[in-house]
């Protein structure tokens, strides 16, 4: 696995602190989430996407545990978390 460049993670902090003003912390995280597992699946060799597929799928997974365990279920989660797929995609 591949390191993270820097101008990536300088980036998503960038995004991650102006977002958070706009839209609150928990779909900023969800956001950062899926941007960090869209960067992982296309540093290891996976399509544009396969790697907003797993951006989404990570959202997914993410609801139902929290529908499973209790949680808050948001369906705006989902989509933010597979909108991080947006930063790392090649268009």
């Amino acid at each position: 696995m591949r390191a993270f460049h820097l101008p990536v993670v300088a980036f998503l902090f960038v995004v991650a602190m102006l977002s958070a003003c706009a839209h609150g912390q928990d779909k900023t995280a969800h956001f950062v989430a899926g941007a960090l597992v869209s960067d992982m699946v296309r540093r290891e060799g996976g399509t544009p996407l396969q790697s907003c597929a797993a951006a989404f799928a990570v959202g997914v997974a993410k609801e139902a545990y929290d529908a499973k365990f209790g949680g808050t279920v948001d369906r705006g989660d989902i989509w933010a978390t597979g909108a991080g797929c947006a930063i790392t995609y090649r268009f």
